[in-house]
């Protein structure tokens, strides 16, 4: 077998995409994009059989490690290979490490797109799974490093799990696997006047500033817009990545609210009306009344949201947008990469309608999978994102486990100095400054 490299587009697209295992962290466009950062480059390498076919390849990041200076090489989400083959795994390893000791790396990361063992959508183990501890196995003794089954949503380069929908039911059949509340959330999202669009490039400055309202009220930094925009500049071109907004259209908003306004106000005038009858029984009479107070509860409510809707409507009459995903396809599957949502009228469920628009028409467009990109290994209560976990349960998914990070140690010394003495060396260096203050 032949070890190739500086693969074209073409070519590597064309085998990645087929894979079983195919994912646009592997896409030739990927390595485009990230190596628009001055931290990273990037190669696209394979193994040729003897017909000249491939047979196993990997897109390669490289990126220069700091105050080292000497790179690692990263494999998102591991190589593009049958993993159950031994052989060949093993033919392939032997090759990325005589490519990895040219380009004087320290070690090799990947993070294959393996399951690892089934779980419940609560991430409780399926009583009778067995993990994947063959392939686990196999890693070790070719000399892989397994980094641990981590849970925290940001403790590993790519998040170790996911929620995964199966696009294949009918549409019919995906709205009804959804929760019975994430139903009921996109009806009102519908009902409430929310339209989902199709975003362009202009759009991303609208998104990328929705996003850093979510990092404030969410606590977590976020990208900037140019990042965004070389994203959109390197997949959009190929159809592999859109983004999706989602705008309340205020005119339709406010005549909805009038008609419910108008049914509530009815609603209650007829219940006042049976009350003034005399005739009635005490049983009757309290069970109109229960039926009065929420009514009136109501009325109050949507009286306050149409005055609300009414200045909103005379300051943005052509709509306001209120939250956007990017979503990204490759091969048989797409991706929700990012999300962003604003404070106002969170009410009105947009997040979960433009979800229910992005993989319906990911379906419509042929894409099989649907994955919700992350979600945190902890799925109690008092976990942080135990919400964002919720939210993406709601719509019907597998909880996926991925078998984690492997390292491939190529130089030892130089791997020790990165993983142990400089992170306690800059302990003691923010220690110092503690001091100092």
């Amino acid at each position: 077998m032949k070890f190739v490299t500086n693969l074209s587009a073409e070519r590597f697209n064309t085998f990645a995409a087929s894979h079983q295992k195919n994912h646009f962290l592997q896409s030739y466009e990927w390595g485009v994009f990230k190596s628009k950062s001055p931290d990273w480059s990037f190669d696209t390498v394979g193994l040729e059989d003897t017909d000249g076919n491939l047979v196993a390849g990997a897109l390669v990041l490289i990126r220069f490690l700091p105050i080292i200076k000497r790179p690692f090489l990263y494999v998102p989400r591991g190589y593009i290979i049958d993993f159950n083959d031994a052989q060949l795994l093993q033919t392939f390893t032997e090759a990325m490490r005589q490519y990895a000791k040219s380009k004087k790396a320290i070690f090799i990361k990947i993070d294959p797109d393996i399951k690892y063992v089934d779980r419940t959508v609560d991430g409780e183990k399926v009583e009778g799974s067995v993990p994947n501890n063959e392939l686990l196995q196999t890693l070790t003794n070719l000399g892989y490093r397994h980094l641990g089954f981590t849970q925290d949503f940001d403790s590993s380069i790519q998040p170790r799990y996911t929620f995964r929908l199966d696009l294949t039911p009918s549409e019919k059949d995906l709205l009804q696997g959804c929760h019975s509340k994430t139903r009921y959330n996109i009806k009102v999202a519908q009902k409430k006047g929310i339209e989902i669009v199709e975003g362009n490039r202009e759009d991303l400055k609208t998104f990328e500033a929705i996003m850093r309202v979510t990092g404030e009220r969410d606590g977590f930094l976020t990208r900037p817009l140019s990042y965004f925009e070389d994203m959109y500049d390197t997949l959009a071109p190929n159809g592999m990545c859109k983004l999706y907004l989602a705008k309340l259209n205020t005119e339709q908003a406010l005549a909805n609210i009038e008609e419910e306004l108008a049914q509530t106000e009815q609603s209650i005038s007829n219940l006042q009306t049976q009350l003034q009858n005399k005739e009635l029984n005490e049983k009757k009479r309290q069970k109109l009344q229960n039926r009065l107070e929420p009514e009136a509860n109501k009325l109050n409510n949507l009286t306050q949201q149409k005055e609300e809707l009414q200045k909103l409507y005379e300051e943005h009459p052509a709509g306001i947008t209120m939250s956007g995903i990017i979503a990204t396809y490759f091969g048989n599957k797409s991706w929700y990469l990012y999300g962003a949502s604003d404070n106002v009228y969170r009410e009105f469920m947009p997040n979960y309608y433009i979800q229910w628009q992005a993989f319906t028409e990911a379906k419509k467009a042929g894409y099989e999978i649907y994955d919700f990109f992350g979600i945190s290994g902890k799925t109690d209560e008092s976990d942080p994102l135990y919400g964002l976990y919720r939210f993406k349960k709601g719509f019907g998914g597998d909880f996926t486990e991925f078998i984690g990070e492997f390292d491939y140690v190529i130089d030892p010394i130089g791997y020790f100095a990165w993983t142990k003495l400089l992170p306690q060396f800059k302990k003691f260096k923010k220690k110092l400054r503690q001091k100092k203050h």
